[in-house]
């Protein structure tokens, strides 16, 4: 009985490695931004910057798809699908808060993840059941 807390408290120390991907994003997304900021178009950087964040937030859920060539021409295509949305949404000049802006990163990211459940529902194959394999023992 003590065994097992004590293989748990064991199991608790291991060091875990630090994820920088929030780093990385801001990293990616930052000079976007600053670029459109800079050429005097602050509402189109913020939309390429959200739009551009949200993906790559759902490439780092679906981060185990990244050895597939699919994956990446889904992510690309919906980037590609995004451009006309940079020129036509009209952000307020005025500062918007964070807050207000969740609602529309939340429905980006879900829809690159649907994209790419949709896509993979076609492309990668269902493991075989009991039935199909023919095992002796059904």
């Amino acid at each position: 009985m003590f065994d097992e807390l004590d293989s748990d408290a064991r199991e608790s120390e291991k060091p875990q490695s630090t994820d920088y991907t929030t780093l990385i994003i801001l990293a990616i997304v930052s000079p976007v931004f600053f670029y459109f900021r800079h050429i005097g178009k602050t509402d189109v950087g913020l939309n390429a910057a959200i739009c551009l964040g949200m993906c790559l937030v759902a490439v780092r859920i679906r981060w185990e798809l990244r050895t597939r060539f699919w994956f990446w021409s889904v992510i690309a295509f919906v980037l590609v699908l995004h451009v006309p949305l940079f020129f036509v949404i009209q952000w307020p000049h005025a500062r918007v808060p964070g807050v207000a802006l969740l609602p529309v990163g939340l429905a980006d990211v879900f829809i690159v993840l649907g994209a790419v459940r949709f896509v993979e529902k076609f492309i990668v194959k269902p493991p075989p059941t009991v039935q199909e394999q023919g095992c002796p023992g059904t």
